[in-house]
């Protein structure tokens, strides 16, 4: 056979192709084959070594108060790796922040730092290789993996609007300007709210369905506009209030919707809170009393509100009232949720008095005169105040050991007009100027007041002798307390921080003969220079005598009306109640 046509049966003969093709490709699925598993066993060891230094930067932060560095070391070595293989462990300040990326969150401190909260391990080891070593020339590669961990100590605490006493003319007068509505409820409805305690996880469960949010979290709930409608109706769906319900009921029968943000009344101050929320919230209980009222003050901040109370005490007849609450500092609401440096604020309040107080107070005023009525019109504008969690010892464990630092004493506390815990007034504002709370009360613009008519009776003879006009001013200007501290047995607690009898040495000093100014009216009869030398003897005898009667007279009803009413409003004159409702220490997070 020619070998020409050997080679060309050769070429067309396809015997054995298969073998090749399959010896060809079991060399390169081999080759993949071996790739997978190290990269496989790489996976797994770098899985491994990440859980080891999780559980590390965890094991650190649970112990940031006690040898974190040697439980990290112990946790490494229980999880058969050498102390060496912990390349790096440090300390500093974790802060949650949206905004920021997460690798800028982290900020290395020292450890004796009080805002440290987070540990950072970093570890190596070396992950053995198999197939690859064939190739790579090496039986191992280096792996590393890092952690940070996060410890969040956070305290819920309140400011003032603590209702202290229950008078219905009052809270009345209060919802009535937020509903646009009248009401005709009792104490003994209130009373119901009073005696029920919320936590406020509940709370929002009961609001996000209110709202229509139950699907999202609870930052988007406590930061949504609601209605008053929806706040009523949350606290009669939580089951919990036993008793009357007419105070919600006439709520949610009101035809005006009056909205505010449900941050102005559970503020989150910091992202680090909004992590773990759930687990915060239910461990804050309130009052439902405390929850609706705050609601209708925030409503209500710079209005003007009416009420006439009766409050029974001896020597005054009648009492109207005017208040005004100003707006609250943006983002401090009435509960605030933080950690170190939250800050929660209260707004000024004014109110406006005409007290009508028995003629007999002023007995003795000159033989032959009678008072026909005494009137004290007496206006009050009461600062701010402001508290800033300083610190939190969650090693805390004793009852008398103490677990929350409050920073309070803030410029609020502080000054003089403009800026002052206490200004009270005698005599008569415009009512645009009373009722803009944005600049203060200036004793420049108070007029004179009518507060006394008086008659002579002269044998058988009865003259009106004249009536009196009476403008008075006085402001207390420092009233702080650097530092509010609070011990494990005062959780749920309210302190007042600032000066005790700040009220009546004021009221005192209001009344002072050196601050009155007393002036015949300029309505009075004008034959005053007609009569005769004796009774123009004791007109004046009266002008001259009166300013010391006045003090003496006036002291006691003056101070206890202002003593009861702010004590219905929870307002304390040169103080603030700074309440802790609840502490969370220890809720450990991986953040990194």
């Amino acid at each position: 056979m020619p070998i020409k046509r050997h080679f060309q049966r050769f070429h067309r003969d396809e015997r054995g192709a298969v073998a090749i093709v399959v010896a060809l490709f079991m060399t390169v699925a081999i080759g993949f084959l071996a790739l997978g598993v190290d990269l496989g066993a790489l996976y797994f060891e770098q899985k491994t070594l990440q859980t080891r230094a999780d559980m590390a930067a965890v094991s650190a932060v649970l112990n940031l108060d006690d040898s974190p560095a040697q439980n990290a070391q112990d946790t490494v070595e229980g999880n058969a790796l050498a102390i060496a293989d912990l390349e790096t462990l440090s300390y500093g300040r974790y802060l949650y922040d949206a905004a920021v990326s997460p690798e800028a969150r982290f900020t290395v401190g020292d450890l004796t730092d009080t805002a440290t909260n987070a540990a950072e391990v970093v570890l190596t080891d070396d992950a053995p290789l198999y197939f690859s070593s064939l190739f790579l020339g090496t039986n191992s590669t280096p792996l590393s993996a890092s952690a940070t961990a996060a410890r969040f100590d956070f305290a819920s605490f309140s400011l003032g609007s603590r209702l202290l006493s229950l008078d219905e003319g009052l809270l009345n007068a209060l919802l009535e300007e937020a509903l646009g509505t009248s009401l005709s409820l009792t104490a003994l409805d209130y009373e119901a709210l009073a005696n029920t305690n919320i936590d406020l996880l509940t709370f929002s469960d009961a609001l996000a369905n209110r709202i229509d949010l139950t699907a999202a979290n609870y930052e988007d709930i406590l930061t949504s506009d609601i209605d008053l409608l929806d706040v009523a109706g949350a606290l009669l769906d939580t089951g919990l209030v036993s008793g009357s319900t007419d105070v919600l009921t006439a709520i949610l029968n009101g035809a005006v919707s009056s909205t505010l943000n449900a941050a102005q009344l559970i503020a989150i101050d910091g992202d680090n809170v909004a992590l773990q929320l759930e687990d915060v919230l239910g461990e804050v209980s309130v009052s439902a009393l405390d929850i609706l009222m705050t609601s209708v003050e925030i409503l209500n901040q710079d209005h003007y509100i009416e009420a006439s109370l009766d409050l029974d005490i001896p020597g005054v007849l009648d009492t109207d009232l005017g208040l005004i609450v100003g707006a609250r500092k943006a983002g401090s609401g009435w509960i605030t949720l933080g950690d170190r440096g939250a800050t929660v604020h209260t707004a000024q309040v004014r109110l406006k008095l005409l007290l009508d107080l028995s003629p007999s107070l002023l007995d003795g005023i000159g033989e032959g005169v009678s008072v026909l009525s005494l009137r004290l019109p007496l206006y009050a504008e009461i600062a701010s105040a402001t508290a800033t969690l300083a610190d939190l010892n969650c090693d805390a464990g004793d009852a008398d050991d103490v677990v929350a630092r409050f920073d309070t004493g803030f410029a609020p506390m502080t000054g003089t007009t403009g800026n002052h815990v206490l200004e009270l007034f005698l005599g008569e504002f415009d009512a645009p100027t009373f009722e803009d709370t944005t600049t203060p009360l200036d004793a420049d613009l108070l007029e004179p007041a009518k507060f006394l008519d008086l008659e002579l009776s002269l044998l058988l003879i009865t003259i009106d002798l004249f009536s009196l006009n009476i403008k008075s001013h006085v402001a207390t200007g420092i009233s702080a307390q650097p530092e509010t501290e609070f011990r494990v047995s005062q959780i749920g607690e309210t302190q007042t921080y600032g000066v005790e009898g700040l009220l009546s040495s004021t009221v005192a000093s209001l009344l002072d003969p050196d601050n009155l100014e007393i002036t015949v009216s300029n309505d009075s009869p004008s034959l005053l220079g007609g009569l005769l030398a004796p009774v123009l003897a004791l007109v004046n005898l009266i002008l001259t005598t009166l300013p010391n009667m006045l003090l003496g007279a006036l002291l006691i009803p003056v101070d206890a009306v202002l003593d009861a009413l702010l004590n219905m409003l929870g307002i304390g004159v040169g103080e603030a109640d700074l309440t802790l409702d609840g502490v969370s220490c220890g809720k450990v997070m991986l953040v990194r």
